[in-house]
């Protein structure tokens, strides 16, 4: 089953918080059957309790480069800042978040001044933010924070439900949103890959920032347009409700490849138990 309403906030009394502080995630990124390199990034840090996805732009090199800048820069801001993060001020938290991947954007456009063939590049980001296990709250709900920019996405499972978390900065999505496009016409697959959003093509860049309390037995997917492209939501739905998530990154993009796998895939699972 999979519904496009926000998940419920978790403030009603009576709901299983996450109060453990346990979790797990498991990453993967993959070249495709197509291209040549892999301008892909992702981040798996349990410390610092960023799980993040890139997807670089810009040619051969400058993409590579542009995702993983966003990935380095985001979580060295990200954790060196942890106190601040599990702050109550639910405000000043989202406004770290975007300032972090920010930052990334500014250090991503300076280096695209340095050499011609970086000009342009940038990438897209998709970030969870959960606090770490070894911080997190055991007396108040525990809440993570989703911030986004470009067309990779964040997908929630919660109590059988499938959650699409972000929205894609594409500008197929936003013809489609205005009525002035069909998903069916063939014009839809052409502007597919056009995106009016991405870290590092500008200093800096607006951030779309959610803040999200943890159930247990949420389990979030963040991947790169390569996977959403070609693997339904019912499908997702299918591969996030299996017991065990360990294999779940590589059965996804292996599916995107067997359908095509023109660009490249990436996929993380991260689980709170």
């Amino acid at each position: 089953m999979q519904s496009n309403e926000k998940p419920f906030a978790g403030t009603e009394l009576g709901l299983n918080y996450w109060i453990k502080g346990k979790l797990e995630a498991f990453g993967l990124s993959d070249t495709g059957m197509v291209r040549e390199n892999n301008q892909d990034s992702f981040c798996v840090d349990f410390n610092s309790g960023v799980y993040l996805v890139a997807d670089g732009m810009g040619g051969r090199a400058g993409g590579e480069v542009a995702s993983q800048l966003a990935v380095t820069w985001i979580n060295w801001e990200l954790s060196r800042k942890l106190e601040m993060l599990m702050s109550r001020d639910m405000t000043s938290r989202r406004a770290t978040v975007a300032q972090a991947i920010n930052v990334a954007s500014l250090k991503i456009y300076e280096r695209s001044l340095e050499l011609p063939q970086f000009r342009g590049m940038g990438t897209t980001s998709t970030l969870l933010w959960i606090p770490p296990p070894s911080i997190a709250s055991q007396k108040l709900p525990t809440t993570a924070i989703i911030a986004h920019v470009g067309d990779s996405r964040c997908y929630l499972l919660r109590s059988g439900l499938l959650y699409q978390i972000t929205e894609d900065h594409s500008l197929v999505h936003e013809q489609i949103k205005s009525g002035l496009l069909k998903k069916s016409d063939p014009l839809a697959t052409q502007i597919r890959n056009v995106i009016t959003r991405c870290v590092g093509y500008q200093e800096e860049e607006e951030v779309d920032t959610f803040a999200l309390d943890l159930l247990n037995n949420d389990r979030f997917l963040l991947c790169s347009d390569g996977l959403t492209n070609k693997v339904h939501d019912t499908e997702i739905l299918e591969k996030l409700s299996q017991p065990d998530l360990r294999a779940v990154p590589g059965e996804l993009i292996a599916l995107a490849n067997k359908r095509g796998g023109e660009d490249n895939i990436t996929a993380i699972v991260v689980s709170v138990i």
